[in-house]
């Protein structure tokens, strides 16, 4: 059984933006003076050790004069950060008897980094520690003052700020007075309003692949001439979605405090995601790495939207990447130290042009691009990625004349009908306890049911995929945003009509121009 010289002290970890309940361990030996932490903490744990002391020391207390091992429990999970330098001063004085816990102390994680003279600095990522304290039955926390306002969204949770180590002793030991909590923060979720689309004329091709794209949670490509409205239709789709309900909420929050952004943006409250990319990216950036491996666009637009614009510009190999996290909605990532799972369940929403100078798909003979310039151009968007997109559709540039008038509230009426068609798939998803409601994750075997879709309907998609040559990926493809085109319709059953239009989004890839 341990003795007095063994204590030890709950935290949390940081893996990705989720957190990991840990325990930090301390024994004191008999032998010459020597701190040590065992086990693969890492340089960032093992440097704590200098703070440690230095914190001990300059807060009044004795630092023991024996050998020290320190440990964090696990040890196979992955440590970020210098969250752990409060729970390891705690347990090391605890350890050398020179504090003895009690209260509260009994029963609370700790987090926190200390500075040389034992101030406690904020930590990265406090919600999806507490969130996984919370998850484990573990209610009461102490941590940074700095960090409270982020622990003031987490209903159920008892957040204690401290300031320096001195309080967090007396916190330790229940000697405390205990501070007025703050009250609670409600999450007040939105969704921001543009009026891109009523600004948008002679597009009605694109504000319709948008509409279906956003109500079923389609991957969407728009290919297109420069002037035709690509980014413009992109950054109005943010506007389509339903502002994310109190879980979501929650996992958007968490996301943002562990790539340490937690309070851009939240005057207002909180939307979802809208991540628009530039075309250099790197593989790391984009899902996620390095050596302490940190979340990458795909993560950070997750319930949201990621717009990849010029598309054709970026690097085959990063594209390429995307594959992955489009299928799982997560993303794996396996280093030496650490294996991670992010979430990644993004809308893709994608734009580029159909060759360099752009007007392959205009009337007449403007574009002058040859054969070879064409394919090399297109070839950067590999066939397994470009089968992806759920919904391609081709623009060409509006026509510039008097007809062409913009109308106010089809922002409004796109918004009402993608919130009436989440509605029906959530019901549906709920009928077949899906978690994941959105028509994006039918699988083969949902989309073709009787229940779903007419016979008539099913024999005509077999018909066309027949002909076409289609792949199975874009046969299933179909069969979804038909599905959803359907929920938009008010109509219980796909129709031959909803597979006609989801075939006409189903576009080739665009061949080079005529005679070359």
């Amino acid at each position: 059984m341990p003795g007095k010289s063994y204590h030890h002290v709950r935290s949390a970890a940081l893996s990705g933006v989720r957190g990991l309940v840990l325990e930090i361990e301390v024994s004191l030996l008999a032998g010459l003076p020597h701190f040590e932490i065992a086990g693969s903490g890492g340089r960032m744990i093992r440097d704590s050790r200098d703070r440690v002391r230095a914190a001990i020391v300059n807060s009044g207390y004795k630092f023991p004069r024996n050998h020290v091992i320190a440990s964090c429990a696990p040890l196979a999970l992955p440590r970020q950060g210098r969250a752990f330098d409060l729970p390891l001063a705690l347990a090391l004085l605890a350890a050398a008897g020179q504090i003895i816990h009690g209260g509260s102390g009994t029963e609370a994680a700790y987090l926190g980094e200390l500075s040389l003279d034992g101030r406690i600095r904020p930590v990265q990522g406090l919600l999806g520690r507490l969130l996984a304290l919370r998850d484990a039955g573990i209610t009461s926390v102490a941590g940074p003052l700095e960090n409270q306002g982020e622990a003031s969204f987490l209903e159920g949770m008892d957040y204690e700020g401290l300031s320096d180590l001195k309080e967090a002793v007396r916190h330790f030991s229940g000697i405390r007075k205990r501070q007025r909590q703050p009250e609670k923060i409600k999450l007040q979720a939105f969704t921001p309003s543009s009026g891109i689309m009523d600004r948008i004329v002679d597009q009605e091709e694109g504000l319709r692949a948008c509409l279906i794209a956003a109500a079923g949670w389609h991957p969407l490509l728009l290919m297109g001439s420069p002037g035709s409205g690509k980014t413009l239709l992109a950054n109005g789709m943010r506007a389509l979605l339903p502002p994310p309900d109190q879980a979501e909420s929650l996992e958007l929050l968490s996301i943002r405090g562990g790539s340490g952004a937690f309070g851009e943006g939240l005057g207002e409250g909180i939307c979802r995601p809208f991540r628009q990319t530039h075309h250099n990216l790197t593989v790391s950036a984009l899902v996620g790495g390095g050596i302490l491996p940190l979340a990458g666009e795909c993560t950070l637009a997750h319930r949201g939207i990621l717009f990849l614009d010029e598309l054709t510009e970026a690097q085959p190999r990063v594209l390429d990447a995307l594959r992955q996290p489009l299928e799982s909605k997560s993303v794996y990532l396996a280093r030496a130290g650490a294996r991670l799972c992010l979430p990644a369940d993004f809308l893709l929403v994608a734009a580029c042009s159909p060759c360099r100078c752009g007007n392959l798909l205009e009337a007449g003979p403007l574009c002058r691009c040859p054969d070879t310039a064409v394919r090399r151009h297109l070839g950067r968007i590999s066939g397994p990625l470009y089968d992806r997109f759920d919904l391609v559709t081709l623009l060409t540039r509006p026509r510039l004349d008097a007809d062409c008038q913009s109308r106010s509230g089809v922002e409004r009426s796109m918004r009402e009908a993608v919130g009436e068609a989440w509605q029906v798939q959530r019901e549906r998803a709920g009928a077949l306890g899906k978690t994941n409601f959105h028509n994006s994750s039918l699988d083969m075997t949902e989309a073709a049911h009787p229940r779903l879709i007419s016979p008539q309907a099913l024999e005509f998609a077999y018909g066309l995929a027949r002909s076409a040559r289609l792949t199975a990926r874009s046969f299933h493809a179909i069969l979804r945003v038909a599905r959803t085109i359907a929920d938009l319709a008010h109509r219980e059953l796909v129709s031959p009509e909803d597979i006609a239009e989801a075939t006409h989004y189903k576009a080739p890839m665009p061949g080079p121009p005529a005679g070359t």
